[in-house]
């Protein structure tokens, strides 16, 4: 008796750590895809056309999550945030301002390593002032809302303290500091009531 027949097989096309719903924390994923093979006697031979759309799977709980799942921050990288964005938050500031000031450019390096990024140093912040203002804005818009409002205005507040080390905001300062506000989703009135705190403690 010969027996023959389709069977889907799935295939795992990239791994990665995720946070899982169900587990309520970060987890090791697997992300794949069914494609039917020709079977006979129940030994896949022959592969046919992919079947069903990708997925990830959690290596604890088994469950399966659409890839759109991927897009939710880990605790790993939630932690990472803060420096991530005064890391591009100092940079807007400086690149408006005079950046070769060397009080200013010592201030962006010591916040970042305060927010947790050990490894950033006067290199790594020419890096930063190198990069594209457009790109840059556009990493800031995506990652500033998993944090907290309080959180972001913080991060405004360092970036004007920066801008502030080398004298009174310049208008391309002060043009730049909005902008950056409005790409950590502040409104102009947060934005407004940042920057004259930024003032006030600095005497400018």
């Amino acid at each position: 008796m010969i027996i023959f027949g389709l069977q889907v097989v799935y295939f795992t096309l990239s791994k990665g750590v995720f946070h899982c719903p169900d587990c309520g924390g970060d987890r090791e994923y697997r992300r794949r895809q069914g494609r039917n093979f020709f079977s006979l006697f129940f030994i896949p031979l022959i592969p046919l056309n992919k079947t069903g759309s990708e997925f990830v799977q959690c290596g604890t709980c088994k469950g399966r999550w659409h890839v759109d799942i991927l897009t939710v921050p880990t605790t790993a990288q939630l932690a990472s945030l803060p420096a991530l964005l005064l890391r591009l938050a100092s940079a807007q500031a400086l690149r408006s301002g005079d950046v070769t000031h060397p009080a200013a450019r010592d201030r962006a390096v010591t916040v970042v390593r305060q927010a947790g990024d050990h490894a950033y140093d006067q290199g790594v912040l020419d890096h930063d002032l190198g990069r594209p203002f457009d790109q840059i804005r556009a990493e800031m818009a995506h990652a500033a809302g998993a944090l907290a409002p309080e959180a972001r205005e913080n991060i405004l507040r360092a970036a004007a303290e920066i801008a502030l080390t080398d004298g009174p905001l310049s208008v391309s300062e002060e043009e730049t500091l909005n902008a950056v506000g409005a790409d950590l989703g502040l409104t102009r009135v947060q934005v407004t009531g940042v920057i004259s705190l930024a003032r006030q403690s600095s005497g400018r």
